[in-house]
């Protein structure tokens, strides 16, 4: 397994989160604005009806948030067989850093290594694991 598909689970959570909010935001929008008393006519804005700009907004929103939420189940179920097939201090080491999403000080002080034994022992890991 390589460090892209060890690290996709934090990124899809992040792309949830960002999602989850670009919905919040989408909910909370305001087409309306404050009266402006000017002499500018208002355009009709290109001929797009408001209605069908959010619904289809919302829709893509809502679809993608149920894509990644699809995808950080699958890619949990592999980071999981990955780190079950580890030895001890390298299992515990990989959940802390690529499920938890701790820096290499604190896996440190939780698995009794220094921060420079603990990178080099998750590197090795992935490395001898990649070349076989």
């Amino acid at each position: 397994m390589t460090l892209e598909q060890l690290f996709s689970l934090q990124t899809d959570s992040n792309k949830l989160k960002s999602l989850y909010i670009e919905l919040a935001n989408h909910e909370n929008f305001n087409p309306y604005k404050n009266n402006v008393i000017s002499d500018m006519p208002k355009g009709s804005g290109g001929g797009r009806d408001f209605c069908e700009w959010y619904a289809a907004e919302k829709e893509r929103i809502e679809g993608e948030i149920e894509y990644y939420k699809a995808k950080i189940q699958h890619d949990r179920k592999m980071v999981n067989d990955y780190i079950e097939s580890a030895p001890y201090p390298e299992c515990d080491i990989i959940r802390y850093r690529v499920i938890n999403g701790l820096g290499w000080y604190d896996i440190g002080e939780l698995v009794g290594y220094s921060r420079t034994q603990v990178m080099r022992k998750f590197y090795k890991y992935i490395k001898c694991t990649q070349c076989t």
